[in-house]
């Protein structure tokens, strides 16, 4: 019982983190109809701005408090975010192009960022040191690491944030109306390039903190992105497109599936890594709209 337990609190921190991954897809796809598979490249960014912030990496002889290396994340993401937006997808936009044209330049985007982490951090991991050290944290019956619980904590006060954001105040109706019928949004007065600009400022600081609070249980490495963008678009699909409480629903219903998985069924662990790929092709045929339908299909 007690290798449950802990089993569940290692699933529940990893869900976490694939659920916010889905969020960052979310936040971009639902006023724009983009998916970004650059989110991945966003973390692994994420990660070493943190790994920078906390460590002699970026100045030596510098070790800032880990609330720095959040701030950090959040700002220079978000900037990032934007600033792709504004020089990649916007222009698009504006030229009446297809809605597949910004998925590819946003594939392009995601090789830039990756060969662009090889160059500035190199292509070996760096160890990243977690805010509360390495000790085990025992709560109950519950039991992990300190990282662990850190990350549910952060996680689930985020998409409170976030869902208040979404569903009390007037840019979240915005949001949500742009989502709705961006033709219709545009004849209320919202002002759809701000909307998307802050869609992509906001996904990338979202999948920036991922990568953050991830980094100290496996490094930051410049792969690292690549799983974590399967494993969110997957949650993503899972819990549905409509909804922000469904990304944290299919993330950790898909962190459950493959520690409970990887633990007791009789397979190679290599094997394990199809589990999100399994789970997207089962949703996307018999239930595409995920566990939770979007608001317009109530």
């Amino acid at each position: 019982m007690d290798d449950f337990l802990e089993l569940t609190v290692s699933a529940m921190a990893s869900g976490c983190i694939y659920g916010l991954m889905a969020l960052a897809y979310l936040i971009v796809l639902r006023p724009t109809s983009i998916i970004n598979f650059a989110i991945g490249e966003w973390s692994a960014t994420g990660a070493f701005v943190g790994v920078g912030m906390l460590s002699t990496l970026a100045w030596p002889r510098f070790e800032g408090p880990y609330i720095l290396a959040i701030v950090a994340v959040v700002v220079v993401l978000g900037l990032l975010g934007w600033a792709v937006e504004r020089l990649t997808v916007r222009p698009l936009i504006r030229r009446g192009a297809a809605v597949t044209s910004p998925i590819l330049a946003l594939l392009g985007v995601l090789v830039i960022f990756r060969e662009s982490l090889t160059l500035i951090y190199g292509a070996d991991p760096l160890p990243s040191p977690p805010p509360f050290g390495f000790k085990r944290i025992e709560i109950g019956a519950f039991a992990g690491a300190s990282q662990q619980f850190f990350i549910i904590a952060v996680t689930l006060s985020l998409f409170a944030l976030v869902w208040l954001f979404f569903e009390r105040t007037v840019w979240g109706r915005a949001f949500e109306a742009v989502a709705l019928n961006r033709r219709a949004a545009a004849l209320m007065g919202i002002n759809l390039g701000r909307v998307t600009a802050l869609a992509f400022a906001g996904g990338a600081a979202v999948a920036g903190l991922a990568g953050l609070l991830m980094s100290p249980m496996t490094s930051a490495h410049y792969m690292m992105g690549l799983p974590l963008a399967i494993q969110g678009f997957t949650a993503l699909v899972i819990g549905g497109v409509g909804r922000v409480e469904g990304a944290l629903l299919g993330g950790l219903i898909l962190a459950f599936v493959e520690q409970l998985g990887a633990r007791y069924l009789p397979i190679p662990s290599g094997l394990t890594l199809a589990f999100p790929f399994a789970l997207l092709i089962l949703f996307l045929l018999l239930r595409p709209t995920g566990l939770i339908a979007p608001r317009e299909a109530r």
